[in-house]
């Protein structure tokens, strides 16, 4: 089944993203911690930038929680050592939905609209287009 593409709102709302993503990998500081932290200016996957189904029931006690648990905190968690993080960048954590919140378009591109994260795999295609939804739809 082919993957579903985002709305053209999604992808106005990525591509500042994408291309300081870009500039950063050309620039070498993906490799500075401080360049991992969130821009509180950029944009964000939101209701308002893209249409949340009105049926939606995921929240994160019944979705976000579990999925970050399974997925990410195992190299995304602030108890993590750094040794253990497979490089994941220092507080680069979701431990909290507020740190969810905080990088939830980092979180989108990375593991719901590409697969790059989890770097080995992880969630089924299905578990993806779900984790867009909740982050598309606020991170309840």
């Amino acid at each position: 089944m082919p993957r579903a593409r985002p709305p053209a709102l999604v992808l106005a709302a990525l591509v500042p993203a994408v291309l300081v993503a870009l500039l950063a990998a050309c620039t070498g500081e993906l490799g500075d911690p401080e360049s991992a932290l969130p821009d509180a200016s950029a944009p964000r996957p939101t209701p308002d930038a893209s249409p949340c189904p009105e049926a939606s029931i995921l929240a994160y006690d019944n979705f976000g929680g579990p999925f970050m648990s399974q997925y990410c905190t195992g190299c995304h968690g602030s108890a993590v050592p750094e040794a253990m993080r497979q490089e994941a960048p220092l507080g680069v954590d979701f431990d909290t939905l507020d740190l969810i919140r905080m990088q939830a378009e980092r979180i989108y591109v990375r593991a719901a609209d590409e697969d790059t994260m989890p770097p080995g795999g992880g969630p089924h295609p299905d578990d993806r287009r779900l984790l867009a939804e909740w982050l598309l739809c606020g991170a309840p």
